[in-house]
């Protein structure tokens, strides 16, 4: 796999991944102009043309069918997750500390396919829940 950066024209493994040359990593939106930039979607001849123009400084300005193109080849989940907002973040620690922390990695696992970041976030939150439930259960015990 190989993708061009959007940022600084490099090359990195994959349109998911970090640009070793400037750090930026595609998110949302971004991830579908990364893909129309990847191997998936041109050959070396084309991403060689795209990353010599972009190393140059133009800017990647996609239509919106080719975007459209990008959203149908990678599911609609990708860019359309903007995963829990702060409000939610909140309470699903909430929920995990004072009831119980399955509530949490049920929704991860419920979220998993659908919304991925979010199903992250649940993770995240709910991990460091279990394991402090966990060790407060053994020191009581």
């Amino acid at each position: 796999m190989s993708a061009v950066c959007v940022h600084c024209g490099g090359r990195r493994g994959g349109y998911q991944d970090v640009c070793p040359g400037c750090g930026h990593r595609p998110e949302g939106d971004g991830l579908l102009i990364a893909w129309l930039l990847s191997d998936q979607h041109l050959d070396e001849a084309g991403l060689d043309k795209v990353a010599a123009r972009v190393a140059a400084g133009e800017s990647v300005r996609p239509s919106a069918r080719m975007v459209e193109s990008a959203r149908k080849a990678l599911g609609k989940h990708v860019a359309s997750d903007p995963g829990l907002s702060v409000g939610q973040l909140a309470g699903l620690f909430a929920v995990n500390v004072l009831l119980t922390p399955a509530v949490g990695w049920t929704l991860a696992w419920w979220w998993r396919g659908e919304r991925p970041r979010a199903a992250i976030q649940a993770l995240a939150l709910s991990l460091p829940v279990s394991l402090a439930f966990f060790v407060g259960v053994l020191l009581l015990s």
